[in-house]
């Protein structure tokens, strides 16, 4: 539908969708979400090494090493968005930002579950509750790659709970908590299944192909 000028009836632009106005426009917002990832990867790590034992030590220091991962990736695509000032530019900042916030959430949640804490089940629910209130607003590649993190989260959880209750070897201090994880799937599935029908309502045409000449703001 064309957006037409209250006073003189000529076309106007379209309002930029908020991909675009969230692109990096201050040297400031370059740097905020990377640092913000590199003290959340830190902070994973020391809960890994709080937590003792050999499991909560190396899944914790090997997702923060994937989260720090993202951040240096989040940090070059917000500057070259920053630098460049076009729609491009912008998308494949956005496109970083979903990508790596979605394998943060993964790798929490299947690091938590595997070392039996139900951290990962909160981070998911606020996940889900972030998903669904900005639904509306959210292009369709956001909820193609949420459904698929939320797949992936699923599929572990799954084989966690199979795992507990099936191999005799496997700790009982970890036993429960992955046979819990039955109930983490679940609602993992339920949250993937919602995700791949809004992004199966949800148009095309957002993406940009390529607009070299158009700002960002």
């Amino acid at each position: 539908m064309e957006t037409r000028h209250p006073e003189t009836d000529d076309p106007t632009d379209e309002a930029p969708p908020g991909w675009v106005l969230n692109a990096p426009n201050r040297p400031l917002e370059v740097w905020t979400y990377p640092v913000l990832a590199v003290v959340f990867a830190a902070a994973f790590a020391v809960v890994g090494v709080v937590l003792g034992g050999v499991l909560a030590l190396v899944v914790g220091v090997s997702g923060a090493i994937i989260i720090t991962v993202g951040a240096v990736a989040v940090f070059v695509t917000g500057r070259h968005a920053y630098d460049e000032q076009t729609r491009v530019a912008s998308w494949r900042s956005h496109v970083t930002r979903v990508v790596v916030a979605a394998t943060a959430a993964v790798v929490v949640a299947i690091t938590s579950s595997l070392v039996g804490s139900r951290l990962g089940l909160l981070v998911g629910v606020g996940a889900a509750v972030w998903l669904y209130t900005t639904a509306r607003a959210a292009p369709r590649f956001d909820h193609l790659v949420a459904a698929w993190a939320s797949a992936t989260v699923a599929v572990a959880c799954a084989t966690l709970a199979v795992v507990g209750l099936t191999v005799e070897s496997v700790p009982e201090s970890l036993r429960a908590a992955w046979i819990a994880s039955a109930v983490f799937a679940l609602f993992a599935t339920l949250l993937a299944v919602g995700q791949f029908r809004i992004a199966a309502r949800t148009p095309r045409g957002q993406e940009p192909l390529s607009a070299p000449d158009r700002t960002a703001s």
